[in-house]
C-alpha cells in the first residue's frame, strides 16, 4: 500500500453548505481510485500571501491509501481544474498516517485570543501613557521672563 496526503485551500467565501458540498465531491473523486483515512476541514486561517485578491482561505487536510497510481493523475487534474481550490500539494508518506482526533482549530484559535488580548494590553497601555505624556506637557508649561531694563 502507498499513503498520501494532501492538503488543499478553498475559497474562504463559500458558505459552510457549500464547503461540504466541496470536501464530499473530492472525497467521491479519492474513492474511486483509493480509500479515504481521514478528511478533516482545519477552517479558515489567514494565507502567507494573498492568492486571487483571497487573504484568508479554508484548509483541509486528507489521507488516503492506494495501490493503484494511475488514479493519482487523474485527481491532481482535478484539483487544478476545480476553480473552488486556490492551492493544493500531494504529498506520498512513508507509513500509515495516524487519525487525528483533536481539533486543530481549538489550538490555534486559543493562540489567536491570546494574541489578540496581549494586543489589547499593549494597546491601554500605549494609551495610559499618552495620557500621562499629555498631562505631564501641561504641567510644564514655558514661564515667560521678563527682563528687567535699567534707565
Amino acid at each position: 500500500m502507498r499513503y498520501y496526503e494532501t492538503l488543499y485551500i478553498l475559497n474562504p467565501d463559500f458558505e459552510q453548505e457549500k464547503t461540504d458540498s466541496i470536501l464530499n465531491d473530492i472525497g467521491e473523486h479519492v474513492s474511486k481510485f483509493s480509500e479515504v483515512i481521514y478528511h478533516n476541514e482545519w477552517g479558515k486561517k489567514r494565507l502567507a500571501y494573498p492568492i486571487n485578491n483571497h487573504k484568508y482561505g479554508t484548509y483541509v487536510l486528507l489521507h488516503f491509501e492506494t495501490e493503484k497510481t494511475v488514479g493519482l493523475d487523474d485527481f491532481e487534474n482535478f484539483m487544478k481544474l476545480n476553480n473552488s481550490v486556490l492551492r493544493f500539494q500531494n504529498v506520498r508518506l512513508d507509513s500509515k498516517p495516524e487519525v487525528v482526533e483533536e481539533d486543530i482549530m481549538d489550538e490555534s484559535s486559543d493562540v489567536i485570543e491570546k494574541e489578540s488580548s496581549e494586543n489589547d494590553e499593549k494597546k491601554i497601555v500605549e494609551d495610559d501613557t499618552k495620557e500621562q505624556v499629555s498631562e505631564a506637557k501641561e504641567e510644564i508649561k514655558p514661564e515667560t521672563v521678563e527682563e528687567e531694563t535699567s534707565a
